[in-house]
């Protein structure tokens, strides 16, 4: 029986329907079953931002990339050599949406019936 090698992460677009957290480990779970590819964190972060496509995304990858590099006047960051910070930077960015995209549709469920 052969292995059939892993898919690689869908494209996040940062649609209503995509959820950051799981996408990340989507991504993470392609390069532990891909150990030979990106076994540099940078090559890494590189790979995933590849996989982030749309307008309210790119402007988040390109400053990204900016600040990772020290490009285009902007100040080298270290850490953002680190998957660790990729991680907690595009989670900040893309998953407050769906939680408050997530709240806002419990809270028109919920009815009010006039007892408090």
């Amino acid at each position: 029986m052969t292995k059939r090698p892993p898919d690689p992460p869908w494209i996040f677009k940062n649609k209503t329907h995509q959820d950051i957290p799981i996408w990340l480990m989507a991504v993470q779970d392609y390069f532990e079953r891909n150990e030979h590819l990106c076994t540099i964190e940078v090559d890494r972060i590189k790979y995933a931002m590849g996989c982030m496509e749309e307008e309210n995304v790119a402007h988040f990858t390109d400053t990204y990339r900016k600040k990772m590099s020290g490009t285009f006047n902007y100040k080298k960051e270290i850490s953002y050599e680190r998957w660790f910070m990729f991680e907690q930077r595009v989670t900040e960015r893309f998953a407050p949406t769906h939680v408050a995209e997530r709240t806002y549709k419990l809270m028109k469920l919920e009815k009010y019936d006039g007892d408090i």
